[in-house]
């Protein structure tokens, strides 16, 4: 791994205790408010939608200015989530929640815009896999003791208290954003937003099935990111419980990447392979929703999270690596179609989600079928993909 990238995973390190506070933390206080699933999708649905927009319009910042300036603007933005929280309270909720998902969605989308656009100027091969195995060895690490410190936080001095100690994060989140690689897109000739049309970024045959798993990819990543929320919430109303569940995910998660890293090592099991044991624990982990008990729920969460895993890291080192052939301006393009793909994808699944009421009923179900099947589409698009990119390099 490079240097520049290294720096750029230390900068991934700081930042995921306030982007891991808030997919857990904001979501459960939403949740507390009323426990409806509507409430939860909305928030999200509206996130996404700035999530998107904040992505376009951050790639479009990299021509003028450096990734280092955009994670600053950021974390300016995280801190107007947590002045909302802290001490802005709207009727009517539906407009409370909207106030609160604008800043998230801007947030994430900003930062992931950054963060992706450096990875592909400076990630070369087989690095985006050694960097993608880190950011999520660093990532459980953080996720072990993020959950349990701000559970014992909330305990201690209320979600009012936990939302203040989020302001020094902030601040060690913009102070290293000074620190990293002066990455941009100044140098480049042409604007990201010229020939901008999916036939001219998706080009390649390799490229052009990455749209299919790209669409699947988000109806399942959003599908299982939603629920294993909900089910841990639904399981118990205790903060240091619901602490303890997202860290016993975590040590599981952990497990997947020594597991995975070890075989790899001696290319016993290839990542195919890993990618379609992925999909299938997953989908197994989906069915176990049909039998709603508090220690079904749990056991289908593992089974989620390791297939989320392995899902993720070799899913997204593919992407990347397929990319790696374009000049910057048009990885650049490609990483914006990419996210806009996703996200587009995860507001349809989450427009589903908002007319589920309870786990027994048909649309629950209806959803979850659908998810599933997305799921299992992925190592057929992802080996397609993968296919078509060898015979270009041979």
């Amino acid at each position: 791994m490079t240097t520049s990238l290294k720096r750029l995973l230390l900068m991934n390190v700081s930042s995921s205790v306030i982007f891991n506070y808030m997919g857990i933390f904001i979501n459960l206080f939403i949740w507390e408010k009323g426990q409806s699933i509507f409430d939860v999708a909305w928030f999200n649905l509206v996130m996404f939608i700035a999530w998107g927009l904040a992505f376009m319009y951050g790639a479009k910042l990299l021509a003028r200015f450096t990734i280092g300036s955009v994670i600053r603007v950021s974390a300016l933005c995280a801190g107007v989530t947590f002045v909302l929280l802290s001490w802005v309270h709207v009727e009517p909720k539906l407009l409370y929640l909207t106030l609160i998902a604008l800043p998230v969605g801007i947030t994430n989308g900003l930062y992931s815009a950054a963060q992706n656009i450096g990875i592909s100027l400076f990630g070369k091969g087989k690095e985006f896999t050694a960097f993608f195995s880190a950011t999520n060895v660093f990532g459980q690490l953080i996720a072990f003791l993020n959950p349990l410190l701000f559970a014992l936080i909330i305990k201690w001095i209320g979600f009012s208290g936990s939302f203040l100690v989020m302001f020094l994060f902030i601040g060690v989140m913009i102070t290293v954003s000074f620190y990293i690689p002066r990455i941009s897109l100044k140098e480049a000739r042409e604007s990201v937003f010229e020939n901008f049309s999916i036939r001219h970024v998706f080009a390649t045959p390799s490229l052009k099935w990455m749209i299919p798993s790209l669409i699947a990819g988000g109806f399942f990543i959003q599908f299982q990111g939603i629920f294993s929320l909900i089910f841990t919430f639904s399981v118990t109303n205790d903060k240091l419980t619901i602490a303890l569940l997202q860290i016993m995910y975590t040590a599981f998660t952990v497990a997947c990447v020594f597991v995975y890293q070890r075989f790899s090592r001696t290319h016993r099991i290839s990542d195919s392979h890993w990618l379609t044991f992925g999909m299938i624990a997953a989908a197994v982990g989906f069915l176990l929703v049909l039998f709603p008990k508090s220690s079904i729920l749990i056991i289908s969460n593992v089974l989620t999270t390791i297939g989320l895993f392995f899902f993720f890291t070799i899913w997204s080192s593919r992407q990347f690596m397929a990319s790696n052939h374009l000049t910057p301006v048009q990885q650049a393009r490609f990483l914006v179609w990419r996210e806009l793909i996703l996200v587009i994808s995860r507001i349809l699944m989450l427009a589903l989600i908002l007319g589920i009421t309870d786990f027994a009923g048909i649309v629950f179900k209806a959803v979850m079928i659908f998810s599933f099947s997305s799921a299992l589409l992925i190592p057929f698009f992802s080996s397609k993909s993968d296919a078509t990119m060898k015979k270009i390099i041979d």
